[in-house]
């Protein structure tokens, strides 16, 4: 008896709750899609840090820009999986050592290994007659015997105006500046 007494209520509390969100549709979640290419990892050494994101880009939302009057807006329930400038060191690491680098990310450095600093300025979506994903990275690789400054813009057109096309443009963008980013490294 004292059983049921301690269950009834369980069962009825039980009965009121629902799932979280169960009643709307999930959020999404993207990760940017690898650069093509075959991967040969290994070779020189690389730290490699995304220092900055600039103002409105710096969390875990897509953004989109109006061209005509500069307003920041986001995708609604549509995220990246982790914080913009995370998500984006994450990829390049990963994308430059199937580029032939050794890449420790993060702000760790050791003594005599070439660094790569890098500023996200425009990782977003660009609203106007015929939409567009920008992505445009500003680098400083640092090595003993040179220095070079790499700064890449690209954009790809967004078929629909859909989460899926977005990301997918984005991917498209990114691609492209990494392709710049491997080649003036070089």
């Amino acid at each position: 008896m004292t059983r049921l007494l301690l269950i009834t209520p369980m069962l009825l509390l039980a009965a009121c709750m629902t799932l979280p969100g169960s009643d709307t549709p999930p959020t999404s979640r993207y990760l940017l899609t690898n650069a093509p290419g075959d991967c040969t990892v290994g070779g020189e050494a690389l730290s490699l840090s995304v220092l900055r994101v600039n103002a409105g880009l710096d969390n875990d939302r897509i953004a989109v820009l109006d061209a005509g009057s500069g307003e920041l807006s986001f995708l609604k329930d549509v995220r990246w999986a982790d914080e913009l400038g995370m998500l984006l060191e994450q990829q390049l690491a990963g994308d430059l050592e199937c580029h032939g680098y050794a890449v420790m990310s993060g702000h760790r450095h050791s003594l005599g290994q070439a660094r790569l600093m890098c500023e996200a300025r425009a990782f977003n979506l660009i609203r106007n007659g015929s939409n567009q994903a920008e992505v445009a990275l500003s680098c400083v690789l640092n090595r003993d015997d040179d220095d070079r400054t790499i700064i890449t813009r690209h954009t790809a057109p967004v078929a629909r105006w859909s989460a899926d096309d977005a990301v997918a443009a984005l991917s498209k963008a990114y691609s492209d500046v990494l392709d710049d980013i491997v080649a003036g490294m070089r």
